[in-house]
């Protein structure tokens, strides 16, 4: 595969990938591939992805899989028949991808595993999204990002103190993983291009999830004792959280140096509070936050979180409003940074989606791709089969 790359679009330009994953880390991972000018085949299960089910809906479509899965074409197989296993073996043989997130196990019971096709298919390159690995006494438990959440301790150290666990907003887990996939997707591809043989890369939102907890986790290993949920606070820096302003909203303030705490003092008016011992330095600081939380707290009332922004941004304190959804994709750094773009539903609706979190020679991929419906593209696959396929043969 030799393609002049010019921009982001064309980076994979030629490639094919079958996409046998459903819900979000599989399916953002082969998105992203598609921006990269991939030919992304999804491939559905009868009744489609579960996720076109999860509400709410915008013309019929879910807004989960609209946001997970723009760019690609699908068809619908049944690997359970003797007809489907024969149809993904024609679209392997014209891949140079494979991705899934079936349960391990799962895909080897019908005989369709990396170990049953490596052979047949020696230059695959073919990643493995589960939930806790493909090895080990839970590999093949169910798992989704809540429950991985909670399995690994990032719920346990979240939330209010003395208060019940909290699940964070959003799917972090999910897309962290959709990152490291997409990174082993390119990893495959590299690496095939200087040995000339697939290989089979794994990745876990369990072992995603870890890497989440860093600092926590090395703390334990050392069997050092940890705060366990600390709001929107952190053990390891003070202050950081999130204060009430005056007009009701929260202003996010996090001071990681020493030069960043004169300057919060100068500006709150309060330099008493940087020469005060208690406060002498980071360690005292988290030692003495008790102490230190109402004070800073008093002050920040006196100004709305906006107003703080305008003061503390340009000193080089980092802060934030903490803001509304309405905000966010309203915001000018969201839209100057193309993070905004538009994509086409099945229905033919033109919609806004959030765009492609990485540029490439300070230009964005701003092109409007499609997100299809189920079993969409199926005439349009199969003919291109009976033509020759793409990509080049594993």
């Amino acid at each position: 595969m030799t393609v002049t790359v010019t921009d982001f679009s064309t980076v994979l330009q030629g490639a094919r990938i079958v996409d046998c994953t459903r819900n979000i880390a599989g399916p953002v991972a082969t998105m992203l591939a598609a921006e990269m000018g991939a030919d992304v085949i999804k491939v559905e299960p009868p009744g489609g992805d579960e996720m076109r089910r999860w509400p709410p809906f915008v013309d019929g479509e879910s807004v989960y899989f609209a946001s997970c899965n723009r760019g690609k074409r699908s068809i619908v197989i049944d690997f359970k028949s003797g007809e489907g296993k024969s149809l993904l073996h024609r679209l392997l043989a014209t891949a140079d991808v494979m991705v899934e997130n079936y349960r391990p196990g799962t895909l080897e019971r019908m005989g369709i595993g990396w170990g049953d096709l490596h052979e047949r298919y020696p230059k695959l390159v073919w990643v493995s999204v589960s939930g806790y690995g493909r090895s080990g006494p839970r590999a093949g438990a169910p798992a989704y990002d809540s429950m991985i959440q909670a399995y690994t301790g990032i719920m346990g150290i979240t939330g209010e103190k003395d208060r019940p666990p909290v699940r964070c907003g959003g799917s972090p887990i999910d897309i962290a993983t959709s990152y490291l996939a997409w990174g082993s997707i390119m990893t495959g591809i590299h690496a095939r291009s200087q040995t000339g043989k697939g290989a089979l890369l794994e990745v876990s939102l369990m072992e995603s999830a870890l890497g989440f907890l860093h600092a926590y986790l090395q703390g334990a290993l050392a069997e050092l004792p940890l705060a366990v949920r600390l709001g929107s606070e952190t053990m390891g820096i003070y202050p950081v959280g999130a204060f009430e302003t005056a007009n009701g909203d929260y202003c996010m303030v996090q001071v990681s140096n020493e030069i960043q705490w004169e300057r919060l003092c100068q500006i709150l008016g309060a330099p008493e509070l940087a020469t005060d011992s208690r406060f002498a330095g980071n360690p005292l600081r988290v030692k003495n936050r008790d102490a230190l939380r109402p004070l800073l707290q008093e002050r920040l009332r006196a100004k709305s979180a906006r107003e703080w922004e305008k003061l503390f941004i340009p000193a080089g304190v980092p802060v934030s409003h903490v803001r509304g959804l309405d905000d966010v994709i309203a915001d000018e750094q969201v839209i100057a940074r193309n993070m905004i773009k538009p994509a086409v539903l099945g229905s033919g609706r033109e919609i806004p989606t959030w765009g492609v979190p990485i540029k490439m020679n300070e230009q964005a991929e701003s092109r409007t791709l499609r997100i299809p419906g189920a079993d969409q593209d199926r005439d349009e696959i199969l003919a291109e089969l009976e033509r020759g396929g793409a990509g080049t043969k594993a």
